[in-house]
């Protein structure tokens, strides 16, 4: 997994594990707009685990990151759903206004 890349549609260069891994999603709110932010949670479906540090999930339960490059807002959804397994998912692509 580390040493594997992937291309998406409309991004330039690969995306990479390290490209997203240390990026939360929570963070997200630190980078862009509140109402780009806020619109990606709604489309998206996305919505707090209710714990006390308020992380962001997918349908699944998996923890979500993201990937942004110039104007465009990648969501991945990672993590371990059984013990020695994970899973990753596009969770979807986002275009945002210039900040």
């Amino acid at each position: 997994m580390l040493d594997k890349s992937f291309n998406l549609a409309g991004i330039s260069a690969p995306i990479k594990y390290n490209d997203f891994a240390n990026n939360n999603f929570e963070d997200l709110q630190q980078v862009i707009n509140n109402e780009d932010f806020e619109f990606i949670v709604k489309t998206g479906g996305f919505a707090p685990d209710g714990g006390f540090l308020n992380l962001y999930k997918n349908s699944n339960g998996l923890r979500l990151y993201y990937y942004k490059k110039d104007n465009t807002v990648v969501v991945f959804a990672y993590g371990e759903f059984q013990p020695g397994r994970y899973m990753l998912y596009l969770e979807g692509v986002w275009a945002i206004n210039a900040a």
